[in-house]
């Protein structure tokens, strides 16, 4: 096979079946491989075909079903070594072909033995391309909703830090899931990859990429918005959330005692738009230690894949702004870092009891909450989750988050953000450590010297 450079090269790599040939005709746009229902490989050899898309030049691999019975171990190592040596004279990103469908015990098996295979060097470049978008869209299921019904499914696209995609192959109008796909990965390939080779940080594919991709669009999708719920329980985020979504998607009853004990996700179409919310358990809960409550709060940025879009803090507008709630900000800072603040927003709820009073006034008459205001970029909003018929609130929340994404550069926050914060905390905590203990070591040699000091006779005086 010709060596291709300057252009992304894509794998496509699964067992036989799972529409390998089909989503290389789908990204190429053209029936460029034979493709049809077979218990056998209809791919035989590796075959690779070029194209272009949104002004970016790919080549898509299609390789034979691997873990067949028809191939033996010997092929399927020499297989994949003509791949790698073909294609990794440019960026190389792997698809692992999964159906949206039963995960059995023979598919996870085969997924083993492909990871096993590629290594974890190359493990870093894989992705996980989901087939059968189309029966999803006629069951109304969104894909983020399929894998909450599949446990394996869940702890598989967690392994591969959330990279994953979904193809309705059948789809005969061009509807951007190509290009979206082209989005997430060429993002994940320049901003984290360690590997690229120098000369693609000035060549034309990264350059068409950055000039003809990256700024139009999030990378999930051109309108979908992922927000996530922070606050203490009882402050209403689970009614926000509701409020949002148009519906009762979330449990909410009035109670000062968390009723979200696990971070859930919910999906709803707004505006025309896909949105996703994320509600998480309440800050100091009782029920659960401080430890529990971040770890379980931090998966609320896995759940929002590419990563939120928008952190709500909430607060009832009617509280009084306590000592307790002057240490969420700080408390959200050390689980998720520094940055987090730019992609937040203070949420007042309980909009219905301001009485006629302005929130403007209750910010500027309490210098602490006026700080976190000015601290989120002077980001607020209010709720009335009485009036959840008010779709004007829900509207203008989104235009707001819309505009922080504007000023953020159009991205979003980052599962190597939350990386890199969860990194210096876990140094934090251990120079806290060595702090604590030093202190002790020395308490203890003062106490030990003064037990038997000539300072403590009575002779001294």
């Amino acid at each position: 096979m010709e060596q291709i450079t300057e252009s992304l090269n894509l794998v496509l790599i699964g067992r036989t079946g799972a529409g390998k040939s089909l989503s290389g005709n789908t990204i190429l746009g053209q029936q460029a491989f034979i493709s049809k229902k077979s218990s056998k490989p209809v791919t035989q050899y590796v075959a690779v075909k070029s194209g272009t898309v949104g002004n970016i030049s790919v080549n898509v691999y299609d390789t034979p079903g691997l873990y067949d019975t028809d191939i033996n171990e010997e092929n399927i190592q020499q297989t994949l070594e003509n791949v790698l040596q073909t294609c990794e004279s440019g960026p190389c990103v792997f698809l692992l072909v999964i159906k949206a469908d039963k995960f059995t015990e023979k598919e996870k098996e085969i997924v083993e033995k492909i990871e096993k295979r590629l290594g974890e060097k190359h493990l870093k470049k894989t992705w996980i391309l989901f087939t059968k978008g189309d029966e999803l869209e006629d069951e109304n299921m969104t894909i983020k909703e399929f894998l909450d019904d599949s446990e394996p499914l869940k702890k598989l696209v967690q392994k591969y830090d959330q990279r994953y995609h979904v193809f309705n192959n059948k789809a005969k109008e061009d509807n951007g899931q190509v290009q979206n796909l082209l989005v997430k990965i060429l993002k994940s390939y320049f901003d984290t990859l360690e590997d690229i080779p120098e000369i693609l940080t000035q060549n034309s594919l990264k350059r068409k990429i950055l000039k003809n991709i990256e700024p139009d669009t999030p990378a999930d999708s051109l309108s979908s918005r992922q927000i996530v719920l922070l606050g203490k329980s009882g402050v209403g985020k689970s009614a926000a959330g509701n409020t949002i979504l148009g519906e009762k998607k979330f449990i909410s009853v009035m109670r000062m005692n968390s009723v979200t004990s696990d971070c859930s996700v919910k999906h709803a179409t707004v505006s025309d738009r896909p949105v996703s919310v994320v509600d998480t358990p309440g800050f100091f809960d009782t029920k659960m230690t401080r430890e529990e409550i971040a770890k379980e709060v931090a998966k609320s940025v896995y759940l929002s894949s590419p990563g939120p879009h928008a952190f709500l803090i909430v607060l009832r507008v009617n509280d009084r702004y306590t000592e307790q709630e002057q240490q969420i900000p700080h408390l959200i800072e050390r689980m998720f870092g520094e940055e987090v603040l730019k992609y937040s927003i203070i949420l007042f709820t309980n909009g219905d009891q301001l009485n006629g009073d302005s929130v403007e006034k209750l910010i500027e008459e309490n210098c602490k909450l006026r700080h976190l205001v000015q601290e989120c970029g002077g980001r607020y909003h209010v709720f009335n989750n009485k009036d959840q018929n008010n779709r004007d609130q829900v509207n203008d929340l989104l235009q707001k988050i819309d505009t922080m994404i504007e000023q953020n550069g159009g991205g979003h926050y980052s599962n190597q953000m939350l990386e890199d914060a969860l990194r210096i905390r876990q140094e934090e905590d251990e120079i806290e450590i060595v702090r604590n203990e030093t202190e002790k070591r020395v308490r203890a040699e003062i106490k030990a010297l003064s037990h038997f000091s000539p300072l403590k006779t009575s002779t001294w005086f």
